[in-house]
This record gives structure tokens, sequence and C-alpha cells, in this order.
């Protein structure tokens, strides 16, 4: 768990990490551990440096335990290594926004951390020593076609096949001082040498472009390769605006060149059949923050959403799961749990995802195990903002905690 815009050290937005420990019988509080900048050795946080506000976990010296690599201020990484103990030292490394996968499919967990130029990354091959070195460094050029557009890391899965990760490349456009908005989604094909080549530009059930503002992979059939579930909300064009066709969650099925060419795309929207939660849904809050895992450990990879009903912006948010099936995501058996937003996550190693939900704004995380008949409503673990002993050094309104999954 994160909070990126916690206060540490007087420092605001310096951020934080917690840790808690999965174990047979789910997740527990003993041996809890909380993890600033500041506790790396490695200088001190600054303002807004937002600490595990964008994290992945991977095991990248390969000692068999999760390290967590999250950014931290604008163009530095760190590497805090997993142990016995629980997180401890640390490597920093210059670039933003790490993804974590197996690029070169030798089992080994890489690292691909944006550029400090735009359009610009690099892929670094593990497995990784202490000081945070890779076995060797890939530099990639992603520049679009369209000199309109930047491009930049997304996400990453074997969407070929071919027992190599993929890397998932958005294209967005920059208008003025704006955010990026997301409008297409290229894959580059992993490689034995690491070099990723260029493939597809991704295209949905419109045949049009392929984009989103959260982007997961997972095996949504079981077919072998790999489907791009996208979440887009609304978009800023100096304001807020609803995309053409409404909010709406896309699975893209994968294939041996990137994109199926058997399965077309699925878009489900706040008009679709079957959905467990009935509108009106408030202004742009269909289909926000997908995740993506096997709650019922049947091979197939399930999808989990945040929905928003009313008319007001503080409406009532819900959690809407679709199963996987061997005819892609399905609204049968869908279910509506309480929630704002979830991650899937194993955290007792029987093969089950289960859900980590954190409650609409009120600082709390509960876990809800899953297992072959899915997801339980009986919680396994609530954690709340004062169980984790932030300290006197740490202050957060609890309202940001996020899951690294």
């Amino acid at each position: 768990m994160t909070d990126g815009s916690a206060t540490v050290n007087g420092k605001y937005a310096a951020g934080y990490a917690a840790v808690i420990r999965g174990s047979s019988k789910g997740p527990v509080l003993e041996g809890k551990q909380v993890v600033t900048q500041d506790d790396l050795g490695l200088g001190k946080a600054g303002e807004g440096g937002g600490f595990g506000s964008r994290g992945v976990t991977a095991d990248l010296d390969g000692d068999g335990r999760a390290d967590f690599v999250t950014q931290a201020g604008r163009s530095t990484v760190f590497v805090v290594w997993g142990s016995a103990e629980g997180l401890s030292k640390a490597a920093r490394l210059t670039g933003t926004a790490p993804l974590s996968g197996d690029f070169d499919g030798d089992g080994r967990a890489d690292l691909v951390v944006a550029g400090s130029e735009d359009n610009t990354a690099q892929l670094l091959l593990g497995p990784f020593d202490r000081e945070g070195v890779p076995r060797r460094t890939v530099s990639l050029d992603l520049t679009p076609s369209d000199p309109y557009f930047t491009a930049r890391p997304t996400t990453a899965g074997d969407m070929t096949g071919d027992g190599k990760d993929d890397l998932l490349v958005t294209w967005s456009h920059v208008f003025a001082d704006e955010e990026p908005i997301p409008r297409a989604t290229l894959v580059y094909r992993g490689t034995a040498d690491g070099k990723l080549v260029k493939g597809p530009r991704l295209k949905d059930d419109q045949g049009k472009d392929f984009y989103g503002a959260w982007l997961q992979t997972g095996d949504v059939n079981k077919d072998g390769f790999a489907d791009v579930v996208a979440g887009l909300g609304c978009e800023m064009l100096g304001d807020f605006m609803i995309p053409e066709g409404g909010t709406s969650v896309v699975v893209l099925y994968g294939g041996p060149s990137g994109e199926s060419s058997k399965l077309n795309p699925l878009r489900l929207t706040e008009r679709t059949t079957g959905l467990p939660v009935e509108g009106p849904f408030s202004s742009c809050t269909f289909g926000v923050d997908p995740s993506v895992g096997d709650i019922d450990a049947d091979g197939y990879a399930d999808v989990v959403f945040s929905v928003r009903t009313g008319t007001e912006q503080d409406g009532e948010s819900s959690l809407v799961l679709l199963k996987g099936s061997a005819w892609g995501l399905t609204v049968d058996g869908a279910k509506s749990l309480p929630g704002g937003h979830a991650a899937m996550l194993d955290t007792n190693g029987d093969r089950a995802a289960d859900l980590a939900v954190q409650g609409p704004g009120d600082g709390e995380v509960r876990v809800l195990r899953g297992g072959p008949d899915g997801v339980e409503l009986s919680t396994a673990l609530v954690v709340k903002e004062a169980d984790l002993d932030l300290g006197p050094e740490i202050s957060s309104p609890g309202r940001f905690f996020r899951v690294v999954e």
C-alpha cells in the first residue's frame, strides 16, 4: 500500500509505502513495515516527490523475494530490496514510470523506465546486482510517426504468446500545458536479445485507435495470449469531455501478431445489458481503474472496475466484477461489490487472486478472499491508516491509499 500524498518530515507529498505481509491465511498486520525515501540512505525526500505513488513489484535480483520499485521526483527510480526482514537497503536509478516484465524470455525479471527526454526509454535486463546495475541495458527509441504525439511505456504482457513479455506504448497528444491525452497504443514485441521490435498499432471494436486512461493485461480467455483491458473515462481537452461513444471498458484480445485476428475487441458501456449495477451513472465514472486477475483460480483472468451511480460526483461507488471465459470476458455471473477502487493480488498463495478494495474516500482498505467459488464477501483484513503506526514524522489524510499489484 502506498500514499504518495503524505507529508514526511514536513515535506508535503513526499510519500510512503507500507508493506502488509501475506501468509497462508491471507494478509496479516504482524510485521508490517512503513518505508519513506528518507529511510533509504540515498538522499532526503523533497516537496512533491511522491515516493510510492508510481510503483511496481518484481524480483529483480533473483533471490526469490519481491523488490519494490517506485518513482520519486521527476527523474529518479528507487529499487528497495526485499529480504527475510522485509524491505531493506535500496539502489537509485535514473528514469520515470517503472514497469516490470520478462522481455527476453529468460525467466528473469526486467525493468523498463521512461527516459528524461521525450519518446525514450531503457530496458534494464535482469538480474540486477544490489547496486542496481542490470545485466544489460537496451536503449529504446519510441518516437511516434506522428509529430503531434509523444510516446510513453504503459504496461507489459505476453500478447504474442511466445513466452516473452511485450511492451505496450501509449501515444498521447499534449494540448498546451494540459496532461497528455492518450490517443493510440502500440505493441513492441519482446525478443531474446532485448531489442524490442515495433509491432502493430492496436485497433478497437470500431476499427479506430485503441487506447485508454488505464491499461492492464491478463489472459481473459486462456488461449495463451495476454489480452489488454482499457478503462476510458473522461478526457481533458481544456475541460472534461466524455469520449466519443461514452465512457467504457474495452478488452482487446491478444494474438500471434499482437492482436487477435479471430476475436473482435469487446466494448462495455453503461448501456451494456446484464451488468450487475443499474444506472444512471455519474458522468465519467464508468470503467475507472480496471484490475485484472484470476479470482477463482480457473485459469481465466477476471476483470474488476469501478462505477459510480447517481447524477452527482458524490454518488454511491460500486465495483463490477466480470469473469473470464473461453469466449472472452462475459457479463454472465457478474457481481457487484461495495467499494471505490480495487486491486487483484494473491495474498495467501492459493493461486486465486484476492481483492484489495479501497473505500470511496474513507481511508480504508478491505481485503476480500478469492477462491473456487469466486470472491468471498467476508473481509479477511481491514487496514486503516491508524493500523500502520506511521509515527509523528508522517502525516496523511489516509484518503489516497493505493495498492501495488
